[in-house]
């Protein structure tokens, strides 16, 4: 029979399994490393001026949210690849999303709002700086956002004092780092 795992007492079964393993030696191993991992973040981000995780964890996705001097972020990894959205706001869009059920035996009709910002980042697990740890994971998205505000703000201040010493047009603004030929800033030589 196909519908095998979907009766209660597999179910019940899978339940009595994983909090077994939990009381395990194995498991308990593994929730203390997973604890340290957490007071880790926990200490770092108490030394982190603007920074604040709302929320973290998951692995399929791993998912983050918070805020990086006063701009809300979403980080969602899923499969290496990952993304880094900023000043989320409603979309003006709904979803129909239920749950398990009202007790009087009907579902809801719930919508939920979507939520989306501007995406500032992608890229893959691979990423120079992207770590292993809650921590160095937390520290890589702070520094993105970071880096990705200053680029925003910068006004690429002495681009013509540095092409006068250089006699070329600047190719990169020595302040923020970004490539300001594409940004239209110089002309193309």
């Amino acid at each position: 029979m196909a519908d095998w795992w979907r009766s209660g007492a597999t179910f019940r079964g899978f339940l009595d399994d994983r909090d077994e393993f939990w009381r395990s030696p194995d498991g308990q191993r593994l929730q203390a490393v997973h604890e340290a991992a957490e007071a880790d973040l926990q200490a770092w981000l108490a030394e982190q001026p603007g920074v604040v995780i709302h929320s973290h964890g998951g692995y399929v996705p791993e998912q983050w949210e918070g805020q990086v001097d006063g701009h809300s972020f979403y980080f969602r990894e899923r499969d290496t690849e990952w993304d880094i959205e900023i000043d989320r706001r409603p979309s003006g869009w709904v979803m129909r999303s239920g749950d398990t059920g009202n007790d009087d035996g009907t579902t809801p009709n719930q919508r939920d709002a979507i939520v989306e910002g501007d995406v500032i980042a992608t890229g893959r697990t691979t990423a120079e700086g992207y770590g292993d740890s809650p921590r160095e994971r937390a520290a890589f998205i702070v520094a993105t956002i970071r880096e990705h505000l200053t680029r925003q703000a910068c006004t690429h201040p002495g681009l013509e004092a540095l092409a006068a010493v250089l006699g070329v047009p600047a190719r990169w603004c020595p302040t923020c780092g970004i490539r300001v030929r594409d940004q239209g800033v110089t002309r193309e030589p």
